[in-house]
Order: structure tokens, then sequence, then C-alpha cells
């Protein structure tokens, strides 16, 4: 599989369990390849938070393991820089 087509899968795979993906924020950290299958790590954001995720996908594109976990919800993330914010 090339990078387009895992980009792609993973899109795919992550939208059927999250709902919505924003393109621009998907990082691919870590992917390996095997002789009958490919496992990918990364993270992404949307706008309810922020996700780490492992896929994996056999030789024919069919995903094996689909695990996503929210490692903070957006509103957090605001209340925590806001309270932090430095006044100048």
């Amino acid at each position: 599989m090339d990078d387009i087509t895992l980009r792609e899968l993973t899109l795919k795979t992550l939208r059927e369990i999250v709902g919505e993906v924003d393109e621009k924020t998907l990082e691919i950290k870590f992917f390996q390849q095997f002789k009958d299958k490919v496992d990918i790590y990364g993270k992404f954001e949307n706008e309810k938070g922020f996700y780490e995720f492992a896929l994996s996908f056999d030789e024919k594109g069919k995903a094996k393991r689909k695990n996503v976990n929210m490692i903070m919800p957006k509103d957090i993330k605001d209340e925590i820089e806001k309270k932090t914010k430095v006044n100048g």
C-alpha cells in the first residue's frame, strides 16, 4: 500500500468511528507494513476534541483493528489555555 491509500483508508475508517475528522490535523506518526497487514498509529482532531488512534488493515484494505481514544475535549483545552494565559 502506498502513502495515499493508507491516508484515504485511515480517514474513511476514522470517519466511520467518530464522524467528522479535520483532514488538516491528521498526523500519521508511525506505520509498519508486514506481509499480510499494515499497522497505523497517529492523531487527529475534530470539533469535539483531540484523538489518538491505532488501526490495522489487511492486504485488501479491510480494517482488522480499530482503536480510537479521545485525549482531551476541545472545551477543556480552551479552559486550560484561558486559566494559564500570562497577562501581558
